[in-house]
């Protein structure tokens, strides 16, 4: 079993963590409800990146509520607070809304 973070801001803490997905490499993404963020790890739950902040521009979220990764990885965060779903690449960059 492995197992890891604790409650804070801070990179590999969380706030509310509420949805979780694995890529083809098996790197792990965590979507913040209340850290309007994603968290990247590895499976062994090394931090990798995080991004998003707090809002409703491009990149922003609300109330991140669920993740999914999709074709060559991109990542789909459901954001219930600005009611959309965004793109990013697995490296966190933006694609669109």
């Amino acid at each position: 079993m492995t197992q890891w973070g604790s409650q804070g801001a801070g990179n590999g803490q969380f706030q509310r963590p509420y949805g979780i997905a694995t890529d083809s490499q098996d790197n792990v993404y965590v979507v913040e409800y209340d850290g309007a963020r994603v968290d990247k790890f590895t499976s062994s739950g090394t931090f990798i990146t995080k991004w998003g902040s707090s809002g409703s521009g491009a990149g922003q979220f609300i109330h991140a509520r669920d993740i999914a990764i999709g074709a060559s990885d991109n990542v789909y965060v459901a954001d219930t607070g600005n009611d959309r779903i965004e793109k990013f690449s697995s490296s966190g960059n933006f694609i669109r809304q």
